[in-house]
């Protein structure tokens, strides 16, 4: 009889044995590169305040340099302009060991110079980049390199969100593993998850688990139907996010000089954190910020800081700088349902919150159970206050489905006339 989980298999015993080596592994380098780059980020940042215009003036000339540096640094290693995010890296479970410490270091610069992006690209890159390292020394089996590198990421998700369930989850749901090979798959990822997590917690002492204070509320069937309505307000705010980024990238587009573009870039970019410095790096503390002193925010402030972050975003990866966009992303949902709680308070903030919190990057990431875990954890809901944050997800990832198929549908349809229409023109 065959078991669910193929331990007759020796390159599955194999891999099992892998799991807590890597887990280990994404333990330490998570923890050394979340703290190295931490403390010289509060070096530089700590300070900062949360009005407008009270930064620190010498930002503008600190991300300006960073910018300068990036540009130098990708182009001694050779870094192609179009670098894949670590989603895309996740889903086509594949990282080249060979780059990946040196689009680390380029992450870490881009992060301590204060650039608008987090630390998941860097992880993927650490973690997956061990996985790959290892099939390529033959210690493993070629024909098993997805399940190393997407284990040795689960081991550094881990320690990056301080919870073995949620860096797993995230990346079983954007893997492009065979619902046969699920089960057998996700426990390595399981077991470096929960190693890295232990390695973490057991140094670093804290988790993801309440991080976002917020009064509970009183579930209410009516809930479900603001749960659904807020799904929509997520794929609003992530269709203007998009149409940020394609502006963005025309803009820079038109600057050919590498240097050039990394140093006023990352000027502009250091402007926004001068003016509003809310929107500096991941955002995981500074919407902290915003959740525990919303009601001293006024609406029209936190509007202003929603665009901006979303600008210093566009524009950090455009220019060069590398980073991970989960953590700004739900930096963005978070302070969405924070504004969302101001303008109809009727609305609880820990409903408003986390359903944004999760459904603006939910609408994006293919991974809605892990969105709903995020957010469950992140706020401590319980059982039946998670059931609002589901349907939030859901309804802004369908939302986005949709409008991307009529998006592609109607290119498709105006692209076939035009073919139509120039053989009917040809004699």
């Amino acid at each position: 009889m065959k078991t669910v989980l193929p331990f007759d298999e020796p390159w599955y015993r194999r891999i099992m044995g892998f799991a807590v080596v890597l887990g280990v592994a994404g333990g330490v380098l998570g923890l050394g590169y979340l703290s190295a780059t931490g403390a010289i980020i509060d070096l530089f940042f700590d300070d900062a305040g949360t009005a407008l215009w009270s930064g620190e003036w010498w930002w503008i000339p600190l991300i300006a340099f960073g910018g300068l540096i990036v540009a130098g640094l990708r182009r001694a290693w050779h870094v192609p302009d179009k670098v894949p995010g670590g989603v895309a890296l996740i889903e086509a479970a594949d990282v080249d060991h060979r780059t990946a410490p040196q689009w680390v270091a380029i992450s870490a610069v881009s992060a301590v110079v204060g650039a608008s992006l987090g630390p998941s690209f860097a992880l993927v890159l650490m973690g997956g980049g061990l996985g790959s390292w290892i099939v390529s020394r033959r210690w493993a089996e070629s024909d098993a390199a997805e399940e190393y590198t997407l284990t040795g990421i689960a081991g550094g998700f881990g320690a990056a969100f301080t919870s073995p369930v949620l860096g797993a989850f995230l990346v079983s749901e954007l893997a492009p593993t065979p619902r046969q090979r699920y089960a057998s798959a996700i426990m390595p990822q399981l077991i470096a998850a929960t190693v890295g997590f232990v390695i973490f917690y057991a140094v670093a002492g804290r988790t993801f688990l309440g991080i976002y204070e917020l009064p509970n509320y009183e579930f209410e069937i009516i809930d479900m139907v603001i749960a659904a309505a807020l799904g929509v307000l997520a794929a609003a705010v992530m269709a203007v996010f998009v149409g940020i980024i394609i502006a963005v990238r025309w803009a820079t587009g038109l600057v050919s000089n590498r240097y050039v573009l990394g140093m006023v870039g990352g000027g502009i970019v250091g402007f926004i954190a001068f003016s509003l410095p809310l929107t500096l790096g991941a955002g995981q503390s500074q919407l902290g910020t915003v959740v525990e002193n919303a009601p001293t925010f006024s609406i029209g402030l936190l509007v202003a800081v929603l665009v901006a972050k979303m600008v210093a975003m566009a524009l950090s990866l455009a220019v060069g700088f590398m980073g991970g966009n989960v953590f700004p992303m739900i930096f963005m949902g978070g302070t969405a349902g924070v504004i969302v709680h101001l303008i109809v308070p009727d609305i609880p903030a820990a409903l408003a919150v986390s359903c944004m919190l999760a459904a603006v990057p939910g609408s994006y990431l293919r991974a809605p159970i892990s969105m709903t875990f995020i957010a469950a954890i992140a706020v401590s809901l319980d059982p039946r206050t998670t059931a609002p944050v589901a349907v939030a997800v859901i309804t802004s990832f369908l939302t986005v489905s949709v409008i991307r198929y009529t998006i592609t549908t109607r290119k498709q349809a105006a692209t076939t006339d035009g073919i139509g229409e120039a053989a009917a023109g040809t004699p």
